[in-house]
């Protein structure tokens, strides 16, 4: 297989950080990264894997030399830039590519650009779209997945390969869940963050000090997660056995109800569920 990336950012690392670590047969690597800054990163950082995986490892600011004479069937671009400089990036990519636009898969990890926009700048619908999560970024991110009907079973395969390099996959069988994937797991190790950061917050209040009420809180979750990935209960049961009756657990979940704690939450993700479908209508 080989891979040509548009785009050399945080995501694009993650994934080729996984992939130089994974199985995946990859025969040729290349990265186009305008930034020189990002491009020398880039080849300080993954040379070395590259060498002793035997694959053909490049990084410029266009496509690699011999790029034409690759075999489109065997080739997938990586969209990896930045939704507002996707149309940019299709339709002004260095000439050698333009068949490989045509041609070859693609594979799009960029928010809120539609298989359609897409399919209008490269001419071609062998397009799946991705939306991975930032803990990625550590090998343990969450990919929601969506494949024009023209790929075909095994390069839905390969694309899934691709991305369980960082993580867990899951397909959807509309291309309008795909603002529902970005709204739950793409946005939401934030909502996370927020929650261990609102902990952390009330147990200094309540005369922790900062490091204690940090240690605290991460533990807490860390350990509420192992819980549940372990456990064959589901999360309301495992929230049920928490809670006593009348007890502390029970006074403050009777708070969160009263303060209507899952309408907000629910509100929250659809906030982001239609922001993703306004970015979609808008970059087109």
């Amino acid at each position: 297989m080989d891979l040509c990336f548009f785009g050399g950012g945080n995501m694009a690392n993650a994934l080729i950080g996984g992939l130089m670590q994974g199985n995946v047969p990859l025969r040729r690597l290349h990265v186009i990264e305008p930034q020189a800054t990002v491009r020398e990163s880039l080849t300080k950082k993954f040379s070395a894997a590259a060498q002793s995986r035997a694959t053909q490892w490049t990084v410029d600011a266009q496509g690699p030399a011999d790029i034409a004479d690759w075999r489109s069937e065997d080739l997938w671009l990586i969209m990896a830039v930045k939704p507002q400089h996707m149309r940019e990036a299709c339709q002004d990519a260095p000439a050698e590519l333009e068949n490989h636009l045509r041609e070859a898969s693609i594979l799009s990890i960029a928010a809120g650009i539609s298989i359609d926009a897409l399919s209008t700048w490269c001419g071609n619908t062998r397009i799946v779209r991705a939306m991975p999560n930032t803990p990625a970024l550590v090998g343990q991110g969450i990919t929601g997945l969506f494949a024009h009907a023209d790929v075909t079973a095994e390069k839905r395969v390969q694309a899934e390969q691709l991305m369980q390099a960082v993580g867990q996959t899951v397909w959807v069988g509309d291309e309008s869940l795909m603002d529902a994937v970005t709204a739950l797991s793409g946005s939401g190790p934030a909502y996370v963050f927020l929650f261990i950061e609102a902990l952390s917050e009330a147990g200094v209040r309540l005369g922790l000090n900062a490091e204690q009420s940090t240690q605290l809180a991460r533990a807490t979750l860390e350990g509420a997660l192992a819980l549940l990935n372990t456990s064959e209960e589901t999360p309301a049961q495992l929230r049920e056995k928490v809670t006593s009756k009348g007890g502390t657990t029970a006074a403050a979940l009777a708070y969160l109800d009263q303060a209507r704690f899952t309408q907000i939450i629910e509100a929250a993700v659809k906030a982001a569920r239609d922001r993703g479908a306004e970015m979609s209508a808008q970059y087109r």
